[in-house]
Formats: C-alpha cells, sequence, structure tokens
C-alpha cells in the first residue's frame, strides 16, 4: 500500500514538473508508439517511391497531372493498336489457315471474294455495328483463341463445320442487321440512330462508319429494299421483312464460298418454293416453269430489247427466230431436262437438228463469249484492286463499268441467248473501263481488234 502512494506521488510530481516546463507529458500509448517507431525497419524502396512521387506530386502539381495525362493516352494508344492488330483479315488467317474451301479455309475464301476487294474484313461482319458490338467480337474472339490453343482440331472443325452448313446456326452467328447497314439505307439509319457507333469519335472499323445513301452509291450497291436488282426480279422486302427470312437463308457461304462473287442457286428458290406450296398452295411465288417472271434479263435479252437505243431495232438471233424458241414462254424448248442443267452442243445436234450437225455453231459463240470476257474480268479485278485510290469521279465510272460488265458475268449461257446484246455491251464495258484504267495508270484491256 505505501509503495502505490509513493508511485501516485511520484506520477503526480512527474505532470507538475512538466507542466512547469511547458511540456506535454508523455502518455503510455504515446511511450508504447515511440517504442515502436524505433523498432521499425527503414522504408522500402517502393515505399520510398511514392513518397518522392508525392513529393514531386506537391511542389509541381501541373506537370504531375501532365504526365498522368500522357500516361493514360500512350495506355489508350497501345491498346487500340493492339485491338487493331487483332483484328485484321490476316490475324484470323494465323488460325485459319486451310486453302481449300470450306471448314479452316475462311481466311482464304475471302481473300477471293468480292468483300475482300472492297476491303470488307472479317470483323466488320462477324460482330454488331456499333462500339460495344465491336468489343462484344473482340472477347468473342479471344474465347476463339483459347479455344485454338486449348481444344482438338476436331472440335475446332465440327464448330467451323457447323457455322459454314447449318443455316440457322450461321443466321445467328450473322443476324440480318450486320449485312442490312451496308445494304439498306432505311436499316442504315435505323440502326445508327440506336447504336451507340464509335468511342469518342474514334471508329473501330470499316462498318461502324458507314452512312447510307452515300456508302451504298460510292460502292455502286442498290438499296435491296427500294431499288430493281439487276438481271432478276426479286423482292428482298417481301422475303425479310414480310416472312421473316433471314440474310443467310439465301445467301448462305456468300464470302466464303471460293468466288468472287457467290449467288443464290436457283436450286435453292425451288426447294424453298416447293415445300411451301405443299403446306399453301395458293402461295404467291411463281410456279417454276414460270421463267420470265423472275429471269427479266434473259427475257429482253432474247427479244433483243436489253441496251436498246433510239432509233434501234431489237435483235435477235435468227436461230431463235425461225425456231420459235425466243422469248421466255418456250425456255423448255432447249432446257428440256431441268432447269438446272445447261444445254450442251450434243443435245442441240441431236434433240432438234437430227443428223445436222449445229453443234459447231454453239461451240464457237461461247468461244467468242470467253475471248470477249476474258480481258474484261481481269480489267475488272484490276480496277477493284485500285478501287481505294479512286476519286468519287472515277468511282462513279466504276460502277458504270460494273453495270455492263455483270451484265456477261451473270449470263450462263455464255452468249447463246442473244451474241449480239453480249457484244454490244462488251464493247461498252471495255470502252468505259480501259477510260478509267488509263487515268489511274494501270494496264488497259484488250480491244475488240486483239480479240477477234
Amino acid at each position: 500500500m505505501k509503495n502505490l502512494l509513493e508511485r501516485i506521488k511520484a506520477f503526480f510530481l512527474a505532470k507538475k514538473q512538466a507542466f512547469a516546463k511547458g511540456a506535454k507529458p508523455k502518455s503510455d500509448a504515446d511511450n508504447k508508439s515511440a517504442e515502436s517507431a524505433a523498432g521499425e525497419k527503414e522504408p522500402g524502396r517502393f515505399k520510398k517511391w511514392l513518397l518522392k512521387v508525392k513529393e514531386f506530386a506537391k511542389r509541381k502539381p501541373s506537370l504531375f497531372i501532365a504526365i498522368i495525362v500522357g500516361i493514360i493516352l500512350v495506355l489508350l494508344l497501345v491498346t487500340y493498336e493492339a485491338l487493331h492488330l487483332t483484328s485484321t483479315p490476316e490475324f484470323c488467317g494465323k488460325c485459319h489457315v486451310d486453302t481449300e474451301t470450306g471448314a479452316g479455309a475462311e481466311y482464304h475464301t475471302w481473300k477471293k471474294n468480292v468483300h475482300a476487294a472492297a476491303n470488307v474484313g472479317c470483323i466488320d461482319c462477324h460482330g454488331k455495328p456499333g462500339f460495344f458490338g465491336y468489343m462484344r467480337a473482340k472477347m468473342g474472339g479471344m474465347y476463339d483463341l483459347y479455344s485454338e490453343i486449348v481444344h482438338s482440331k476436331e472440335n475446332k472443325m465440327a464448330i467451323l463445320t457447323k457455322g459454314a452448313t447449318d443455316k440457322a446456326y450461321a443466321a445467328k452467328l450473322v443476324p440480318n442487321d450486320w449485312c442490312l447497314i451496308c445494304h439498306s439505307d432505311d436499316a442504315n439509319k435505323r440502326i445508327r440512330d440506336n447504336t451507340f457507333m464509335s468511342f469518342f469519335g474514334v471508329k473501330m472499323r470499316k462498318v461502324d462508319a458507314v452512312k447510307n445513301p452515300e456508302f451504298r452509291e460510292l460502292n455502286g450497291l442498290r438499296d435491296i429494299f427500294n431499288d430493281e436488282m439487276p438481271n432478276i426480279n426479286f423482292s428482298h422486302d417481301t422475303h425479310v421483312n414480310t416472312l421473316g427470312l433471314s440474310c443467310i437463308e439465301c445467301h448462305m457461304g456468300v464470302a466464303h464460298g471460293g468466288e468472287f462473287k457467290n449467288r443464290p442457286k436457283m436450286e435453292d428458290c425451288f426447294t424453298c418454293h416447293d415445300a411451301q406450296r405443299e403446306k399453301n398452295p395458293d402461295i404467291a411465288a411463281p410456279a417454276n416453269e414460270d421463267c420470265a417472271t423472275c429471269h427479266k434479263t434473259v427475257v429482253e435479252t432474247q427479244e433483243g430489247t436489253l441496251l436498246l437505243e433510239e432509233g434501234e431495232e431489237p435483235s435477235i438471233p435468227s436461230m431463235m427466230v425461225d425456231m420459235g424458241v425466243y422469248g421466255a414462254d418456250n425456255c423448255s424448248s432447249c432446257h428440256m431436262e431441268s432447269a438446272f442443267e445447261l444445254p450442251t452442243a450434243a443435245t442441240c445436234g441431236t434433240t432438234c437438228h437430227g443428223e445436222m450437225d449445229y453443234g459447231f455453231m454453239f461451240d464457237d459463240i461461247r468461244a467468242q463469249f470467253d475471248a470477249v470476257k476474258a480481258p474484261l474480268d481481269k480489267l475488272n479485278m484490276q480496277l477493284y484492286s485500285v478501287m481505294d485510290k479512286m476519286t468519287k469521279e472515277q468511282r462513279a465510272k466504276f460502277n458504270e463499268f460494273k453495270d455492263y460488265y455483270e451484265i456477261l458475268d451473270y449470263d450462263r449461257s455464255k452468249g447463246i441467248h442473244n451474241d449480239t446484246i453480249y457484244v454490244k455491251a462488251a464493247d461498252k464495258a471495255l470502252a468505259i473501263g480501259n477510260e478509267l484504267a488509263s487515268s489511274l495508270g494501270i494496264p488497259v484491256a484488250a480491244t475488240d481488234e486483239n480479240n477477234q
């Protein structure tokens, strides 16, 4: 008890002396803190660096902020370039390496396609329009990269094969809007009005900069819902907006079929229409034998009215007039077996002409057609290769060239329907194309004299 009193007395005496000297006495907590601080290690390198940064920020705040902003901009630039480099078709081609057609050869078939010639890349079609659609496609690409590394080749090929053969699955991979943003004015406006198209004005890919009708007209594309289609009567509006079909339903493999232009096959039209007629006999689709309803250019060609200028008389092949097989009502005179099988020189010689061999005429017309078209094929590809260098006026001239060239390119008869019309179309395409080629400094196509 005596010791306790002495300790209390000493404590208050110390307080009094400290107060007299103006110093605040240390509490037990202070003493413990001091002891703890004395026992702490010297700050590490990272902590020292942070302290220096903090000190620098206090001394020169403006410079500090400028440095931080610069670092952020550099990181954004690096990220943007990384996204860009991994969005190129060439990057996709590191995994899609096959060089034939079908699953695994997507890069190879794309390179041969008109979409590649127009610089429409993988990410333009395989990703929803807009910034967020692009980023979602990039995340999907990361999973694809993971699958390439982890999964077996068999698993990869099974997935790719499904995308190339299953129309319902393919339509989910590339929904209608992803096609329509380029091929329709109304859909383009709707998508642009309802979609965040860029990140602070930065467009991540070509499709996000597409604005119709400017883009469509510059590239010589038709508004599929409002413009008349070339060479055939077909209503996209009825099939897509009324019947609810997907673009893939008719255009399966449009960019990966292995050809420059992969057009819908008539067999697909028949297959669908026949199946629908069984369900609904009153369906508006034309009867399969009613050729003229769809094949308008063939009809105009046979009647000699295609490309007919003022003051000219229709040019109808004499042999067709004599035999009464010109005009759509008589298509079956030559297309006897099937609309899908083209007549040959042999069938012409034996079916209609008996012992008289007219097959040589069939072969001669086709050979002439090929000779006329071959230089135009080459010129067409040369012009596509420099399309991005063309002025607006040159692009308009290129589109005019394509209008005449495609009359030949769409024709499967190779001049048989009316060789005079096709020579006329070739002459016009040649004149326009060579004029354009000369203005661009690329080789011109062979002239008519060279072909004769």
